[in-house]
């Protein structure tokens, strides 16, 4: 008798997870995805998605026929916790550098009175606060503009979804703690990314599982998602 020695699909290995995503070679997360959350590719072949094929491709349909879908994908939302803490660093330089000018005006200024002169303690201090305050000030112009340009790297994608399950970590430090949600969102062509999204404190309640609308994405970061009731 002729023996069957095709493979068993019970006991067959499942395929290695990809590390590396084979468009932009970005490393993935260590959560299984079918997404590149960097540039969007998918990570899935064509067998995948057939043998995945959600219950959930309806309702996202049903997202992009809504009245409203047009319209959301012509919103631009908020940036992300990154860019505004980018934004926060730049802003406080302009204060800072305005204080070192300041600082170095008033000990030239004592400096070059009668009765005093550069060689003394308090035009030299002064001197030396205006000056550190000049580079404190660059530097922190030069970081936070970094900072606003990393967190906008990565392509803004707008995509009709559905929020298919959430977790959170919470991180205490001193008397206070963050949160920070991760959604699991599946888009219309099937694919499915773990995204982070900030908590926005307690009287904000995040987004529900089973959730269906636009989701607005820039790298792994979920900057928001428009509820689209269908």
């Amino acid at each position: 008798m002729e023996m069957d020695t095709s493979p068993d699909p019970v006991n067959a290995e499942a395929p290695a997870r990809r590390i590396e995503c084979p468009q932009c070679g970005s490393k993935l997360p260590d959560i299984p995805v079918s997404l590149c959350p960097y540039c969007a590719s998918p990570l899935e072949t064509a067998a995948d998605k057939r043998r995945l094929e959600s219950v959930n491709a309806s309702r996202i349909g049903r997202v992009v026929e809504h009245g409203t879908y047009e319209s959301a994908l012509a919103w631009d939302p908020p940036e992300s916790s990154d860019w505004y803490d980018g934004a926060r660093l730049a802003w406080w330089s302009g204060p800072v550098a305005l204080i070192g000018l300041a600082a170095l005006a008033w000990g030239v200024l004592v400096g070059s009175s009668e009765g005093h002169s550069f060689a003394e303690v308090l035009p030299v201090v002064l001197c030396l606060v205006g000056a550190a305050s000049l580079l404190l000030s660059a530097k922190l112009r030069v970081d936070g503009k970094a900072r606003q340009s990393a967190a906008v790297e990565r392509p803004l994608l707008k995509r009709a979804a559905l929020i298919v399950d959430r977790r959170s970590e919470t991180d205490i430090s001193g008397w206070s703690g963050r949160t920070t949600y991760f959604f699991k969102v599946e888009f219309e062509d099937g694919v499915v990314g773990e995204f982070r999204f900030p908590g926005l404190g307690a009287q904000e309640d995040p987004y529900a599982t089973n959730l269906p609308g636009v989701a607005y994405t820039r790298g792994t970061d979920l900057l928001l998602f428009r509820h689209i009731r269908v």
